[in-house]
């Protein structure tokens, strides 16, 4: 399983907190021990968190402040994955949190502000791959469509445009669900409101496939190890 899944983009609004929860959510389903990290200073998570309800077995620790490495270290000690939610601009909070990470997931919206915001968060990952903290052991990073109604123009066009020009973009989406902002009223997530609905399948499909792209890194690197 991951150790420390990030998610960052530099432009608000595109789905991090409601997916990062939405993960969190479906690997406690599965039975792992996942952790949130609040690195937002809208506290967008921290604020919905119910430590008594159907998601208090997840720790949620709120940190937006440059003290998140040290948190997320404390806590990848025990919990698997660490899943961070970063504000929506670019800030050092949101960097330490990258550096601090094995993964990034770049949520976006299928437009073209949202393209832009991708293609930068992924520049400035590929900045700290560069620098001597990650030397050796670059950050991987993938993006993911969110807010997409099946079928729309838009979808395919900015999908298109991202994969043509080389960036890695996950084959399963976010879809635009009410379900979404419902359950999250509550601090909760489809995956344990309603674990067979179409939300829950989409949130499914996504953590599948990080997990699936997780474990093909792994195996490269000890592949690579071994050589």
């Amino acid at each position: 399983m991951i150790g420390v899944l990030t998610l960052a983009t530099s432009k608000g609004g595109a789905g991090k907190s409601t997916l990062a929860r939405s993960l969190g959510a479906y690997w406690l389903t599965i039975g792992h021990k996942p952790a949130l990290v609040d690195a937002d200073p809208q506290r967008s998570l921290a604020n919905r968190h119910d430590p008594a309800g159907k998601l208090g077995a997840i720790e949620l620790v709120a940190e937006p402040e440059e003290r998140v490495s040290e948190v997320i270290a404390e806590l990848r000690r025990k919990h698997a994955p660490v899943i961070v939610d970063t504000a929506g601009f670019r800030n050092r909070t949101t960097i330490c949190a990258l550096v601090a990470s094995d993964l990034a997931i770049i949520p976006l919206k299928p437009s073209a502000e949202d393209a832009d915001a991708a293609i930068a968060t992924y520049e400035l990952i590929q900045e700290i791959n560069e620098t001597p903290e990650r030397e050796g052991n670059p950050i991987r990073a993938f993006m993911v469509l969110t807010m997409t109604m099946h079928g729309t123009v838009i979808s395919r066009h900015v999908r298109s445009q991202l994969e043509n020009e080389g960036f890695p973009v996950l084959k399963a989406e976010m879809s635009n669900r009410v379900s979404y902002p419902e359950t999250g009223i509550e601090g909760l997530s489809p995956s344990v409101v309603d674990p067979e609905g179409a939300a829950a399948r989409d949130i499914a499909g996504i953590a599948n496939e990080i997990a699936k792209l997780w474990k093909g890194i792994e195996a490269a690197k000890m592949k690579e190890a071994a050589a």
